[in-house]
């Protein structure tokens, strides 16, 4: 009985893990460091050498610069555009004067935002400033960003936007004692609470910047990132997972494009047998009635006599190389897949049938809307906040109860982002689609107005009365002179 027990439970290791994804006998597993890291072994100790090879993927790898441009586009576009939307049902405010003060706050933040006052670098206005902050989080893995208050001559606002090199986050010299990797510092309780940066590319002295003020509690920098692990103080870049593929691609590339230049030369061999090598020595034509100049060149109807023995091989480099197309689609599909983007959008080659290029195009929207979402709480929406505190400190418009209290601080700062809108691929059955959602109740025109075309359905509401009143003078006016 015992024996057949220890038997029965012998059985049991090749039915679970142990003999699978946990075997250390399988020669599958050789070679794999199998061990568990913490976040900063993994992603802090890797952290510049993944950056750099990122930077440089991004700058000479064509499948790696249409993923980032890609999602920057698509994420972006030609900048989200910004909605108030105060929450009134907490401040019970008229609703006219809620439309008012929501266009007063949109009109003052156009003045700010398509301005390059609003930029530190007084080079970019905010549509492009959200380009370049989208751009270092995927090719870093994280933007820095301050939002220091600058009065220059001219300017209306003091609120500025300044992002920083994630390179020159790094530790300090002299901070023992203290935990900070990776230039990030952490309290006791495991909270970022300060970050170190390099003050030039030139000199190691860093400067600390707190991460909260501590008698505002305002926050002094935004972090934009997408955190995965626990304990995480550094973005990975987007093309971490996928380096050395694009790595091997790009010398691949190389090599075919160089081999089908080559192959474009009109390479020929002249052989010789062994005999008239014996009979006139290493050039044949030497001492003979044949003996011309020793470099033969192939010109323009040229015809040529050989010596005898002599004969003519061309050259066949079998460039360019059939296969290759087939080699890169396949990589460029596992890479697609890495990223969240079908090999459809990554390549743009949509020579499938209609659905099949619909769902890709939906499948990866799903992620661009994931990325704008966290894009604009992270970036976009924190920097709105302050620039309302400041427009309301100077009485630029007034909101009451603002600063008396938080929670009607908090609705007047409501807002939403509207960008770039999928593509369609067939606008006739999908304005339908949205028509059919309007009458049915599943959807509202405001909402199919802003995912069509992007654009705002009260401001297309109102464009579209002028409109109307003017062809109906122009009318008034035909009839009366009929």
């Amino acid at each position: 009985m015992k024996k057949s027990k220890m038997k029965k439970k012998d059985d049991k290791k090749f039915l679970n893990y142990a003999h699978a994804g946990a075997s250390r006998t399988k020669n599958a597993f050789r070679g794999i460091h199998d061990f568990l890291s913490t976040a900063d072994e993994d992603i802090g100790e890797n952290k510049e050498l993944l950056m750099a090879r990122s930077r440089r993927l991004a700058q000479g790898s064509m499948i790696g610069l249409s993923a980032i441009k890609r999602i920057r586009t698509n994420v972006i576009g030609k900048g989200l555009k910004l909605k108030s939307t105060i929450n009134n049902e907490f401040i019970k405010l008229p609703q006219e004067k809620k439309e008012e003060l929501e266009k007063q706050i949109e009109l003052l933040w156009d003045f700010w935002a398509n301005s390059t006052a609003c930029d530190f670098d007084r080079f970019s206005n905010f549509n492009q400033l959200q380009s370049l902050a989208m751009l270092n989080m995927l090719v870093d893995g994280e933007a820095f960003v301050l939002m220091p208050l600058k009065q220059r001559k001219g300017d209306i606002f003091h609120l500025k936007v300044q992002i920083l090199d994630s390179a020159r986050c790094q530790n300090p010299n002299n901070e023992n004692g203290k935990d900070i990797k990776n230039g990030v510092e952490l309290d006791e309780e495991k909270v970022p609470t300060a970050y170190h940066f390099k003050k030039n590319d030139i000199d190691s002295e860093t400067i600390r910047i707190e991460a909260f003020g501590k008698v505002t509690g305002r926050k002094n920098i935004l972090v934009v990132m997408e955190k995965e692990r626990v304990g995480q103080r550094r973005g990975v870049p987007l093309l971490a997972p996928v380096i050395e593929a694009l790595h091997q691609i790009s010398k691949f590339t190389e090599a075919e494009l160089m081999n089908a230049a080559l192959s474009a030369l009109f390479s020929v061999f002249i052989e010789q047998d062994k005999g008239t090598e014996k009979a006139y020595g290493k050039n044949p034509l030497k001492g003979s009635e044949y003996e011309r100049d020793d470099n033969l060149k192939l010109g323009n109807g040229i015809i040529m006599d050989l010596a005898p023995g002599q004969k003519i091989t061309f050259a066949d480099p079998q460039r360019p190389n059939s296969k290759f197309d087939l080699f890169v689609s396949a990589i460029a599909t596992h890479v697609g897949a890495a990223l969240e983007i079908p090999y459809e959008v990554l390549l743009s080659s949509f020579n499938s049938s209609y659905s099949a290029s619909r769902a890709a195009l939906l499948e990866v929207w799903k992620m661009y809307h994931m990325r704008r979402e966290w894009f604009v709480n992270d970036f976009c929406q924190p920097i709105y906040e302050e620039f309302l505190d400041e427009i309301v400190s100077k009485k630029l418009v007034e909101l009451p109860g603002y600063y008396e209290n938080p929670i009607i601080r908090k609705c007047y700062q409501k807002s939403e982002w509207h960008g770039q809108t999928q593509g369609q691929l067939n606008p006739i059955q999908e304005v339908k689609a949205a028509i059919m959602k309007i009458e049915s109740g599943l959807s509202t025109l405001a909402r199919e107005t802003r995912e069509i075309n992007g654009s705002d359905f009260n401001t297309n509401h109102e464009q579209t009365k002028i409109e109307q009143s003017k062809r109906e003078e122009l009318i008034k006016k035909d009839e009366g002179g009929v």
